[in-house]
């Protein structure tokens, strides 16, 4: 019994409480006003789940996560098996993106008008960037305070609780003040810094390192996720129509998982790589035999002297390899965040010129010989109507007014939008 309620599952035993009151308070708290087409057949509805494009990503993708665990730790990057994984992932992917392709008006999994809209492609950069560096973090830092700090597991989660909270934080935080200001795009930008910032700050850690330093880092790491990590999702909301806002959501937390699951194995890799190369210079050792202790038994049985050698080996390769993995695709994460449409929670969502169109073919027009005469009282007031002006493309129009506080900090931090402010708004120098 007691081996029972120490053991690791509890870990995932305690999802289902939590999973189970949340699939309740869905299921009768949750009212949603749509109106979808009813599909007449199981046939049908199969279909439109595409399986041919899943089943030709998700063994693409296995094909790649393999790859990336075996190779070098497992088999060498030349051997036949990781060759036919690596061949059989573009193949896959190819055939995939081509299937996506001819049938990008009809059931894609991605359809293209959603997956090649500006706020999406760059959002879904974002996600990914955000998964990987938030993933290889979480899992990889308590590893440090295990081996080098010589912290129990339970201890080292507990260290890592500066990370969990300013992330939380930080989406909090976030979150309100683009309900009051209107605009998402300055926070990804501040949060992808602060994240590259924290990832770089990861990778100058020692084995004298300090608590007020590896807690400050964790917390600007956090900050910076938390600032970046929702607002994507805010501005497919915001861009998309609503029939679409599902399927980007959805296109968001497949590239966030991917990027987790992708970089995940990469710091792996990485790990292993340079932590042998290190074990091999020390000499008189078994690599293999250090690498299956475990991150709390490294150092079990040796001298001190090669204690210390041992760790020094170990922080280099997850400051040197895994962290600095993190560093790259952080950094990648401010591009991407520069890239998104300067769009306004508070301003009702444009419809494209394209979906206007399709609705005034839809619209029938009347013939001209049935018009009403101008001095017909139905007809006076048709045309007393003021004109409606079309919306402007999504793809075109990059800001909206807000208040006179999001006009002068959209034509502070990006220039090039002062001229859509108008003249009452401009900024003062």
């Amino acid at each position: 019994m007691k081996r029972i309620l120490t053991s690791p599952r509890w870990c995932f035993y305690i999802n289902l409480p939590l999973g189970g009151f949340t699939l309740l308070v869905v299921c009768l708290l949750l009212k949603l006003d749509e109106k979808k087409p009813q599909l007449k057949t199981w046939r049908e509805t199969i279909r439109q789940l595409d399986p041919l494009g899943t089943a030709l990503f998700l063994p693409s993708i296995t094909c790649l996560l393999l790859a990336l665990e075996w190779g070098a730790a497992d088999y060498p990057w030349t051997s036949p098996r990781m060759v036919i994984l690596l061949v059989a992932f573009a193949m896959l992917l190819i055939a995939f993106v081509l299937w996506q392709y001819v049938t990008r008006h009809t059931t894609a999994t991605l359809p293209a008008r959603i997956i090649f809209q500006r706020s999406v492609t760059f959002g879904s950069a974002s996600q990914f960037c955000v998964g990987a560096t938030m993933l290889t973090v979480s899992i990889y830092v308590p590893l440090w305070f295990q081996a080098i700090k010589g912290a129990s597991a339970m201890q080292s989660g507990i260290n890592t609780i500066p990370l969990v909270l300013s992330v939380v934080f930080g989406s909090i935080l976030s979150g309100a003040l683009v309900q009051r200001i209107g605009y998402y795009t300055p926070f990804m930008i501040l949060g992808s810094g602060m994240m590259a910032i924290g990832a770089g700050l990861i990778t100058t850690w020692e084995m004298t390192t300090d608590n007020a330093m590896w807690i400050g880092t964790q917390i600007v790491v956090g900050f910076g996720v938390g600032c970046t990590m929702q607002h994507p999702n805010i501005a497919v909301q915001t861009i998309l129509p609503k029939e679409d806002v599902p399927t980007g959501t959805a296109v968001l937390s497949l590239f966030q998982t991917l990027g987790g699951a992708v970089f995940t194995a990469v710091g792996q890799n990485l790990y292993i790589h340079k932590f042998s190369s290190g074990l091999e210079q020390i000499g008189g050792l078994d690599p293999q035999k250090i690498l299956d202790a475990g991150a709390t038994n490294l150092t079990t049985g040796v001298t001190p002297a090669i204690k210390a050698l041992i760790l020094a080996a170990y922080n280099d390769s997850l400051t040197h390899g895994t962290f600095f993995a993190a560093l790259v695709i952080a950094c990648l994460a401010i591009p991407a965040a520069v890239g998104m449409e300067w769009r306004s929670v508070k301003a009702k969502p444009d419809t494209s010129v394209q979906r206007l169109d399709e609705k005034r073919d839809q619209k029938p027009q009347q013939p001209r010989g049935i018009l009403k005469a101008p001095g017909n009282g139905a007809g006076r007031q048709e045309a007393n109507q003021p004109a409606v002006a079309e919306p402007a493309p999504a793809l075109k129009k990059m800001f909206r007014q807000s208040g006179q506080f999001a006009s002068y900090l959209t034509a502070t931090i990006n220039p090039d939008l002062r001229d859509q402010l108008g003249p009452g708004k401009q900024v003062r120098r």
